[in-house]
């Protein structure tokens, strides 16, 4: 069966706390996968970790910028993050998940997105006015 192509792909973002009090995070699925053909999909994620929150801005940031992600990431709440993906091209993208603890320390995870391309995503989303305020979701016209 061929996969489906999907405009909403979620992620969770999960943590252990090891025996000596360490805390490791992981994300399922990880890498995010989205099926080639795509387009114009959305990232969601929920972080599942007691303790722990998105940064408020830049919860989700590419290590290195892509075309295929021309927004940054909207924090929604302390426990929802989202990314817009074009999925245009085929590459596998390395981000920092951006987190606090409960004490308000900054905590970072490194995963990947894996684009599948062929999306023809035109990124037309009425967003990101870079005022700083990370907090909201694009707008439309």
């Amino acid at each position: 069966m061929a996969d489906t192509p999907k405009r909403v792909v979620p992620v969770t973002i999960s943590s252990t706390t090891q025996a000596d009090g360490s805390v490791s995070f992981f994300a399922n699925p990880e890498p995010a996968n989205i099926i080639k053909g795509s387009s114009n999909v959305l990232i969601v994620f929920t972080l599942v970790a007691d303790g722990y929150r998105f940064a408020k801005s830049k919860a989700i940031e590419l290590k290195t910028p892509q075309d295929d992600f021309p927004y940054k990431s909207w924090t929604i709440s302390d426990t929802m993050a989202a990314l817009y993906d074009s999925n245009k091209n085929v590459d596998e993208v390395a981000y920092t998940v951006n987190m606090r603890d409960s004490e308000g320390n900054p905590v970072v995870y490194d995963p990947e997105i894996k684009n599948g391309g062929g999306g023809g995503g035109d990124g037309a989303c009425d967003g990101d006015d870079d005022d700083g305020d990370e907090s909201s979701m694009p707008q439309s016209a």
